[in-house]
């Protein structure tokens, strides 16, 4: 780091995955104003920092607990999510260069331009805004090709399981190229049974590092999964990709790339994330059931710009 680092930001960020996704566009808007931008990272998957380098946009990385001197930066932009903030951003938002943050609410209305707050604070004033991005190419390591469909079964574990659609395994059986990624606990749909895959499906569960299969992901011709980090690193590289919703909110984390179809039942008690949780259906998750596998089929279908 530079000892002297004037038109130099620090943003820190944290939470999951998806979380940090749909930060980057405040990383792009504070390049696009000339900023340096390095990153103080509260990341759930220490793996995530891999996802933002090398980027042209950002200058460096580090993990929270990093020692340095955040007065070398001309601001500091404590844009980490407030569920987060007292336990990792306290000191850094009392600091006399911080940008002040803005209302929680915001976050949980929409996220995305909570994140944004801070580059209109530090004079961003372009047209619209930038869209989540990564820096994440196929790498031509992995046998994914624009005929795999991609599926992302899983999402966190405890109560977020409940976000898991149940018919992935019933789904794969309509394609032939088909492949698995994610972790071994996402083999399992929100009850804890196990998603039996047919024979044909290539598992990759476990064994790709985070990076690896971002890359896998961008070399593949369409992905489908729940509200997931993963699915979000599939919108973010471009990849064409199908984003299952149930009781948490798509409106709140929008505007998707033109490569995302978001597919949801559209009850009337949906979602529900936020307010009465699981309240209407007495967490029998209606709103994810009621998908069906051939309104999944249309989905990829269509983003594969072929009839199935």
């Amino acid at each position: 780091m530079k000892d002297s680092a004037a038109s130099s930001v620090l943003v820190h960020l944290g939470a999951g995955v998806g979380n940090i996704v749909l930060a980057t566009p405040l990383l792009i808007a504070l390049h696009e104003i000339g900023f340096a931008v390095d990153v103080l990272l509260a990341a759930d998957y220490p793996e995530t920092a891999e996802l933002l380098r090398p980027w042209s946009v950002v200058r460096a990385v580090f993990p929270h607990g990093h020692a340095f001197d955040p007065s070398s930066y001309e601001r500091v932009a404590p844009a980490i999510p407030p569920f987060y903030a007292r336990r990792y951003g306290g000191a850094l938002a009392r600091l006399p260069h911080a940008v002040p943050r803005p209302p929680d609410t915001l976050f949980y209305e929409n996220e995305q331009q909570f994140y944004l707050h801070f580059a209109y604070a530090l004079g961003w004033t372009g047209g619209g805004p930038p869209l989540p991005a990564l820096p994440v190419g196929a790498s031509g390591l992995y046998d994914s090709t624009p005929d795999t469909v991609v599926i992302a079964p899983g999402c966190k574990t405890s109560e977020m399981a409940a976000k898991r659609w149940p018919y992935f395994a019933e789904l794969s059986a309509a394609f032939e190229d088909v492949a698995v990624i994610g972790t071994s606990d996402d083999l399992r749909r929100a009850d804890g049974s196990a998603l039996d895959f047919p024979a044909h499906v290539r598992s990759y569960a476990g064994r790709l590092s985070l990076r690896q299969t971002a890359e896998f992901i961008a070399g593949a011709g369409v992905v489908i999964g729940n509200d997931s980090g993963l699915t979000h690193i599939a919108a973010a590289v471009g990849t064409p990709t199908v984003m299952i919703f149930g009781p948490t909110p798509d409106v709140s984390l929008a505007p998707f790339s033109p490569n995302v179809r978001i597919l949801r039942s559209g009850l009337p008690c949906e979602p529900c994330w936020f307010r009465d949780r699981f309240g209407a259906c007495a967490s029998r998750i209606d709103c994810l059931k009621g998908i069906d596998i051939q309104s999944a089929i249309r989905e990829i279908s269509s983003l594969r710009g072929c009839l199935q």
